[in-house]
């Protein structure tokens, strides 16, 4: 009987490999500014990230393009044919990485342990976006993270990474684009107890 992961695993591959073709004879050697810092930066952390020809963060699936890549030249590609046009999407499962999204006005930090006190969440790679932080985890090869939401704070498997730019407000007439907290901020492992199961959905 066909192993199903087996398939999914070599069929992304596939797409993977024929994404890349074409840029086996036409890219440069690669160009550490070619590409936006903040881009650059994911990818460094070992992000597979996708285009999205779309500013709103709900966009359909429709609007991205390829697959899920963390090879430079094909997001050099990328970057060269959308420019500025593109937001980002990280793949937080391929990437093998947790993305916490809370709200500035309802921290994690009383679950998870005090502000100030080595907190996890302060210091690890995080993201503003509108009215919302993301702070990035990696989790280990041989966990999974069960889909669930704390008070204030829940996780998700693809989302808008800088220098991605939304649009909000009642008719869309405002532009916000996504910036890290700090961008020399280490990528940490996700906290233990992060990966079980929540402890208080609503």
């Amino acid at each position: 009987m066909l192993d199903v992961d087996a398939f999914l695993i070599d069929l992304l591959e596939t797409r993977r490999r024929l994404q890349s073709a074409p840029l086996t004879r036409t890219t440069r050697p690669a160009n550490r500014c070619s590409i936006p810092p903040a881009l650059d930066l994911i990818l460094e952390r070992g992000g597979l990230v996708q285009p999205q020809l779309a500013m709103s963060p709900y966009a359909p699936s429709a609007a991205r393009v390829g697959v899920p890549c963390g090879d430079r030249s094909v997001v050099e590609q990328w970057h060269s044919c959308f420019g500025e046009s593109a937001n980002y999407l990280l793949d937080l499962e391929a990437s093998n990485m947790i993305a916490i999204d809370f709200s500035p006005y309802c921290t994690p930090y009383s679950t998870f342990g005090p502000s100030g006190e080595d907190s996890p969440f302060e210091r690890t790679l995080r993201f503003k976006a509108y009215k919302r932080i993301f702070a990035l985890f990696t989790i280990p090869q041989s966990r999974r993270i069960a889909r669930g939401w704390y008070q204030g704070l829940h996780w998700r498997t693809s989302i808008l990474i800088p220098p991605s730019r939304v649009l909000w407000g009642p008719n869309e007439e405002f532009e916000f684009e996504y910036n890290y907290v700090d961008p020399n901020a280490p990528l940490l492992p996700a906290p233990e107890k992060l990966l079980g199961s929540p402890a208080r959905p609503y």
